[in-house]
């Protein structure tokens, strides 16, 4: 099996063609943004077949128990970018130990809105998986304040400038699946499924 078999592939259920698509892979879970503020927490398990997109075998109504928050953390994948002996990561000892760093952490709008979450930083912008399949590629320059979350100087309406096709490359210039890769380091030998 080849890294990264479910992220940024669209996802379908039984009943429901546009679910979202798959922003993290963890070794038990697809992490799904769907449209509006929607975000699943989908076990492997319950996929029932992937081709161009990534088939839950169940109706739209079942998946509603797997419905998280999308202000709530997202898990880990299968390697995060700190370096640790231990596979128990704990983003709270992360976050000590890392204070700088912006992986992983909500973003808001000037107003509060949600934007999504950072997952991936250069040194000059953050990567940002948002509502409704969106991506952003935001310059540092447009952070207010840093906390809990990345908050911006700007609001919702001046965001667009910054949209890019979820699919386009990176700001460092590497493919979007590169994301998934650092998952699926050549040095790891644990389950891929």
């Amino acid at each position: 099996m080849t890294s990264g078999k479910y992220f940024n592939r669209g996802v379908k259920s039984l009943d429901n063609s546009d679910l979202g698509f798959v922003v993290r892979e963890t070794p038990d879970k697809i992490i799904v943004f769907g449209k509006g503020n929607e975000r699943y927490d989908i076990p492997i398990e319950e996929i029932q077949q992937v081709g161009g997109n990534v088939l839950i075998g169940l109706n739209f109504s079942d998946l509603q128990k797997y419905a998280r928050s999308r202000d709530s953390p997202l898990p880990s994948g299968r390697k995060d970018p700190w370096e640790s002996n231990d596979r128990q990561i704990d983003l709270g000892t992360y976050e000590g130990r890392y204070p700088n760093s912006l992986f992983n952490k909500g973003v808001r709008a000037k107003n509060e809105d949600h934007v999504g979450h950072v997952m991936k930083e250069t040194n000059e912008k953050i990567v940002v998986f948002g509502e409704n399949n969106k991506r952003f590629d935001i310059p540092k320059s447009e952070i207010y304040q840093v906390g809990m979350n990345v908050i911006l100087r700007i609001d919702h309406p001046y965001l667009s400038k910054y949209e890019v096709s979820k699919d386009s490359p990176l700001p460092s210039g590497e493919p979007i699946e590169s994301i998934n890769k650092e998952a699926y380091p050549e040095d790891y030998h644990g389950p891929r499924d």
